[in-house]
């Protein structure tokens, strides 16, 4: 039986007790409402509005050879000789500046917005898990921001420059570019509800983590070894070489996966200290 207020009974045992439940009722305030295509419809503006500018402006008998180099772009200097190279790096660049801070403030208040109003009291009374609580928040944040700032933006990207260059664009490298765009939205993710179950109000987790995004990536050359941990090195250049994600979207194999790795670890380690923090939460 359904309530008034949409849930509705399901099985679930264990961690997963409600999980399906909240995440239908989470991912619905988005899908199911204008948002989404709000958000769509920006980030077209923002990625592929720029990249597509530059790419048109490209002189017609410049295209085929700015492609046929593609493969042999090795620094930045030459990627942004390389006009199709430069739109992609604006493209991917753009992304991971402006993407973090989507995640952070999108998400500031998944915890402590909903702790502050009761309504997460009011859901933990019911036969709800707290890891379903914030795990199905995670979960459901993470697939809307997937679709339609990377999966959406990625395809009509990718149809750009295959339709630019008058051949499909190398498919696996630049869909290990955006698995790392996704990668870093989660870094930001996890991060933010990390801050938001340790803190009681907005100020601390928006600080910190606008911090981290804006201002953390400047730290790479003084403290290298954070490279391997964060998402930081994935479109920004420490050194003159091409980034990680910037050579994966031009065809290159990657030298390294360890920042990956290291990332994915990371965020495992904010996902395990917010339930534990939430665990001892009293409502």
């Amino acid at each position: 039986m359904e309530t008034a207020n949409g849930l509705r009974m399901v099985n679930g045992h264990g961690w997963r007790t409600g999980f399906a439940n909240l995440f239908q009722m989470a991912s619905g305030s988005f899908w199911h409402t204008k948002k989404w295509l709000i958000q769509t419809g920006i980030w077209l503006l923002c990625m592929n509005g720029v990249m597509t500018s530059i790419l048109w402006k490209i002189p017609a008998d410049r295209v085929s050879q700015a492609a046929a180099s593609l493969g042999s772009i090795k620094t930045m200097q030459a990627a942004q000789d390389n006009l199709i190279a430069f739109a992609v790096m604006i493209f991917l660049t753009v992304g991971a500046l402006a993407l973090p801070i989507a995640a952070i403030i999108t998400s500031q208040e998944a915890i402590i917005g909903e702790r502050q109003s009761g309504t997460a009291a009011w859901l933990l009374s019911k036969p709800v898990s707290r890891p379903a609580f914030i795990l199905s928040k995670l979960a459901a944040s993470t697939l809307g921001m997937s679709v339609t700032a990377v999966a959406i933006q990625g395809a009509v990207a990718y149809s750009m420059l295959s339709l630019r260059i008058g051949t499909p664009w190398p498919l696996t490298g630049f869909l290990g570019s955006m698995g790392m765009v996704i990668l870093n939205i989660f870094f930001y993710l996890t991060l933010t509800y990390m801050l938001g179950s340790i803190f009681s109000n907005r100020g601390p987790v928006l600080g910190i983590s606008l911090a981290l995004a804006l201002v953390g990536p400047s730290y790479l050359r003084a403290i290298p070894v954070i490279k391997d941990i964060t998402p930081w090195a994935f479109f920004v250049n420490i050194t003159e070489d091409v980034p990680l994600g910037l050579g994966l979207a031009l065809g290159r194999s990657p030298a390294s996966v360890t920042s990956i790795i290291g990332t994915t670890l990371i965020c495992l380690v904010f996902i395990a200290v917010t339930l534990l923090r939430f665990q001892r939460e009293e409502f």
